[in-house]
């Protein structure tokens, strides 16, 4: 996934597509992830994740090899469909958030995801910069600068085979799946379920303004392609590294909602500026702190998400926010390829930020007050065994 953010844009402009067509791709990929999330996540929580874990893994496989074999604007649409079914890591958050439930208790759910955060920055590092290799492929192998990106589309396929293999091994724990014996979807409290459905489309809409065209952005303003972007995109995804082993120690301190509400106003702020600089290296270094902002807060995210209902219904919360979410925000890529091409390269921008600012002030309205509670009541007790 860290090399296929770089290129896929800029990929699909050097064979011909319009910023529109290209918004299209993307959103129907984003509303074929909409479904996955919601099913997977419901099946997930009754028959188990590691399933669902190898299926998601399989189409990530063949959206690959379909980049690689045509450049058919519908075969590549096809693509983008089945490859939404194993968006991320295998089949994606719903299933990997359950999973991690099922295997910790809450208390050490912060520490486990920020653990996951930082193998997944490792690898999307790492795959930021193979973002690099087709201006070596270009040269070594002598290929246009469209064709030079079908040998990583091939390894990124061999990749993601090696991913099958890991899945395998894994075991899972079959408790908590016993509570939703006889029933398929499992009771959630349709309050809590739609306050969390409503936070995650907001941020949704607001990213979704920013990042799956910023690559695009990059190209068509500052005519940056993937081999200049690798380096920054790496860069981005590693330097929250280290401030994942902080991430526990500033939820036991402040508890997640506040660092939630923290995080979101500083990023609107930061791509707020980013969308009125005209320099590409200003530009660069406010992604970086736009990504980083971004990239600390999910494990904060992932954990408050295991904190609102019991873990055996923690897939299909996610599942149906992941829903909700993939839907209102699969409107915003294509608008804004359309406002790309038509209008403006900046008001995209500057609406994501906004969006995310927006959705700060949610967590504060909808969580706030519980969360000030929960750390008074906190406070007690440990005074209380001090």
């Amino acid at each position: 996934m860290g090399f296929l953010e770089v290129v896929r844009a800029i990929y699909f402009a050097l064979i011909g597509f319009s910023p529109l067509a290209i918004g299209f791709l993307i959103t129907l990929g984003t509303v074929v992830s909409a479904f996955e999330s919601l099913i997977f996540g419901i099946l997930s929580d009754r028959y188990g994740r590691k399933p669902f874990l190898l299926v998601g893994s399989v189409f990530s496989i063949f959206r690959l090899v379909l980049y690689a074999s045509s450049r058919d604007f519908w075969i590549l649409a096809l693509a983008q469909g089945i490859g939404a079914l194993g968006e991320g890591a295998g089949a994606g958050q719903p299933v990997v958030s359950g999973y991690i439930a099922d295997k910790t208790t809450a208390e050490k759910r912060s520490s486990v995801f920020s653990v996951l955060a930082i193998t997944n920055a490792v690898g999307s590092a790492a795959g930021s910069l193979m973002a690099g290799l087709p201006a070596y492929f270009q040269l070594s192998l002598s290929l246009d600068e469209a064709d030079s990106h079908i040998p990583l589309f091939w390894l990124g396929a061999g990749i993601n085979a090696l991913a099958v293999v890991l899945v395998l091994p894994i075991e899972e724990t079959r408790g908590n799946r016993d509570k939703n014996e006889g029933s398929l979807l499992p009771k959630i409290s349709r309050k809590e379920t739609a306050k969390y459905c409503l936070i995650r489309s907001t941020d949704g809409l607001g990213m979704n303004f920013i990042s799956p065209l910023l690559p695009l952005y990059f190209y068509l303003r500052f005519g940056a392609g993937s081999e200049t972007l690798a380096p920054v995109y790496a860069l981005a995804r590693f330097s929250p590294v280290f401030l994942y082993l902080f991430v526990p120690l500033l939820v036991n301190r402040f508890g997640n909602v506040i660092c939630l509400i923290a995080a979101r106003i500083a990023s609107g702020a930061v791509i707020a500026l980013f969308a009125f600089t005209g320099s590409f290296n200003v530009s660069a270094t406010l992604f970086v702190v736009y990504r980083l902002l971004l990239e600390v807060a999910m494990p904060m995210r992932q954990a408050f998400a295991t904190e609102i209902v019991d873990p055996s219904q923690t897939g299909a919360l996610i599942g149906i926010s992941g829903f909700s979410r993939s839907m209102i925000q699969s409107l915003a890529t294509t608008a804004t390829g359309y406002l790309f091409e038509f209008v403006s390269l900046i008001i995209p921008l500057f609406s994501g930020a906004a969006l995310l600012a927006l959705n700060g002030l949610q967590y504060h309205v909808f969580y706030g007050k519980k969360a000030k509670i929960r750390r008074q009541v906190q406070g007690i007790e440990e005074n209380g065994l001090a």
